[in-house]
């Protein structure tokens, strides 16, 4: 099987395929649709929105690929961004790894967000004592 694809910089999972990630921040950035690159682009000036179709704000997440190694760009909506959040908001309280996958709502697919849970549990204070305190 080819895994290629979720190892590149715009990681675009299959339905039930998982990307382990490590968040960093999100952007809010311009982009709109270029017809003669035919693909989409970020909107760095006013000159480049005269040329472009379907201009939008969108939320542009910069995460780790653990598969890769590498930093990652994944483009949400809010309500994906919102449903981000829930997770990571978990993710803190808990404790675990955050999981990249999309799914298909109806006639489209969105990103989606999972936190895979540690199986086992570490305590506040492991690594922090003296030798000397343990013995």
């Amino acid at each position: 099987m080819d895994e290629y694809h979720l190892a590149k910089q715009f990681s675009k999972p299959k339905e039930g395929e998982y990307v382990p990630i490590t968040f960093i921040e999100f952007k809010r950035k311009l982009v709109g649709w270029s017809p003669e690159l035919k693909r989409s682009v970020y909107i760095e000036s006013e000159e480049d929105k005269v040329k472009l179709k379907r201009v939008r704000e969108i939320n542009l997440m910069i995460a780790i690929n653990h598969l890769s190694g590498k930093t990652s760009s994944i483009e949400l909506t809010d309500e994906e961004k919102a449903q981000f959040e829930e997770v990571y908001n978990s993710f803190l309280e808990k404790g675990g790894q955050l999981m990249y996958t999309r799914k298909k709502m109806g006639a489209k697919i969105v990103s989606f967000f999972e936190l895979k849970e540690s199986g086992r549990k570490v305590s506040e204070a492991s690594g922090k004592s003296l030798l000397s305190e343990r013995l």
